[in-house]
This record gives C-alpha cells, sequence and structure tokens, in this order.
C-alpha cells in the first residue's frame, strides 16, 4: 500500500536524482576543460564559465532584458489567444455538430499548411513586427488545442450525458458541467504540449524576420560566431519552455481539484 501510495505522488527515488545531478555536473566540467584545454574548436563549444560571463555581460549592458521581454510578450499574447480561441471553439463543435462539419475542413486546410511556408505571407500581411509573431504562435498552438478538446469532449461517458438529460439540463449546463469536466485532461494535455510550441514558435518568427526578441539574438550572435551568447539564448529558450509547461501542470492541478476531476485520468 506504502508502494502505491509512493508511486501515485510522482516522485522520483534519490538515487535518480542523484544520478541526474551528477551526469549534469560531469558534463559540465568536461565542457569547461575541453574548451579551455582546447579539444573542441571554441567556434564550436563554449565553456560554462563563458556562458555565466556572457549572461553577466548582457545584464549589465542592458541587451538581454529587451529582447527577452519582447519575446515573453510576444508569446504570452499569441498563447493567450490560442488557448481563449481554441478551447472556445471546440466547445462550438461539441454543442453544435453541424457547425463542425461545415467548418472542420476549412480548419484541417490551414492546419495542414507548414507553418514555415507561411512566414513570409505573415510578413507581407503584418510586417516584421510584433503582430506576425503573434500569428504564428497562434497557428502553432491554436489547432492542437482544439482538436484536443473536441476529443476530450466526445470521449464523456454516455450515462453522464444520459444522465444530465434526465434532470433536464440545458445544452449550456451539460456542455459546462459534464463534457467540459470529462474534456479536462485532454485538453490540459494539448496545453501542455503547445505551451512548449509557443517558444518555438516566436523563436522562429524572430530569426525570420525581426529587430528584436530571442530569436533575433540568436541570428545576431550566429552572424559574428559569438558562441557563448548562442549557448546562453539557447538555455533561456530552454528554462523558459520548461516553465511554461509547468506553470500549465499547476493551473492543471487547481482546475482538476476545483472539478473534482483527476489530473492524466485519460491516461
Amino acid at each position: 500500500m506504502a508502494k502505491e501510495r509512493k508511486g501515485r505522488t510522482g516522485k522520483k527515488p534519490l538515487w535518480i536524482i542523484i544520478v541526474q545531478v551528477a551526469f549534469v555536473i560531469l558534463l559540465l566540467g568536461w565542457m569547461e576543460i575541453a574548451v579551455s584545454k582546447g579539444w573542441v574548436n571554441r567556434v564550436f563549444l563554449a565553456s560554462p564559465s563563458q556562458i555565466w560571463n556572457e549572461l553577466v555581460y548582457t545584464i549589465q549592458e542592458n541587451t538581454l532584458w529587451p529582447h527577452l521581454i519582447l519575446s515573453l510578450k510576444e508569446v504570452t499574447v499569441g498563447y493567450s489567444i490560442s488557448v481563449v480561441a481554441g478551447i472556445g471553439l471546440g466547445v462550438l463543435f461539441v454543442s453544435f455538430p453541424t457547425l463542425e462539419k461545415l467548418i472542420d475542413p476549412l480548419v484541417a486546410s490551414v492546419m495542414a499548411i507548414p507553418k514555415t511556408a507561411i512566414m513570409p505571407l505573415l510578413i507581407v500581411w503584418f510586417g516584421i513586427g510584433f503582430t506576425s509573431k503573434v500569428v504564428l504562435v497562434i497557428l502553432f498552438c491554436f489547432f492542437n488545442i482544439l482538436y484536443n478538446t473536441v476529443t476530450g469532449a466526445k470521449q464523456t461517458r454516455n450515462d453522464h450525458i444520459k444522465l444530465a438529460s434526465v434532470f433536464k439540463a440545458s445544452r449550456a449546463q451539460t456542455v459546462f458541467k459534464v463534457l467540459l469536466p470529462s474534456a479536462l485532461p485532454s485538453i490540459f494535455n494539448g496545453l501542455r504540449i503547445t505551451a512548449a510550441t509557443a517558444i518555438t514558435g516566436v523563436v522562429f518568427a524572430e530569426m525570420a524576420a525581426s529587430k528584436g526578441g530571442l530569436g533575433f539574438m540568436l541570428n545576431e550572435s550566429q552572424a559574428v560566431l559569438n558562441t557563448p551568447r548562442l549557448y546562453l539564448v539557447i538555455i533561456i529558450v530552454t528554462i523558459l519552455s520548461v516553465l511554461f509547461v509547468n506553470i500549465v501542470n499547476l493551473v492543471e492541478r487547481i482546475t482538476c481539484r476545483r472539478w473534482m476531476t483527476s489530473p492524466h485520468q485519460s491516461k
């Protein structure tokens, strides 16, 4: 019984954490030695100390914060619109099946367009400023959220729907009291996936055409072969992706507790 409770908490055994930390320390140590001893060309690899010095320099020179804040604004706006629009349209699709039949082919067609191919068109339409980055983030995130919402709602148990009908629940009550709570695990799976891809989308958009942002910093660093800054930006992007996913996990725990639904119950 104790083992079962331990498994449910999802906590890692101590020895796994120790091994993971040891691996990271060994990797960082090898990078430091390999660069300082000249085993690896400094163009290809930066040492941890060089990356740290670059971080301190960019903070002191105030070259990091403007780009970081710009990228965060673009991601936050684009992702927020995707969440509201994706879940909202998903609810409409489930509530009105005829609407889904009419619009779904168009949605699927837009979803099939490669995001890398559509970026030049977005630049023509919206320029290289804030709007084109937000639109690309929406294209990266919206469809996943939409289809996860629809899929989750359609997997609601029939007896729950019949029970709502017995109690003469309205369509809105059935959606918000029965379908959406059942769809929460699927919805949050979509939110979790898109939380990371939102960062990817905005960095790609900034690398394609921008005057600021983390993607712009990557382009600028690559052009002058500033390897430490390249690694620094990559690390920052990775941290942001992990942070966004963990924020979604936190919101999921709070929401599922409120709706009396267990997280990941669909797994």
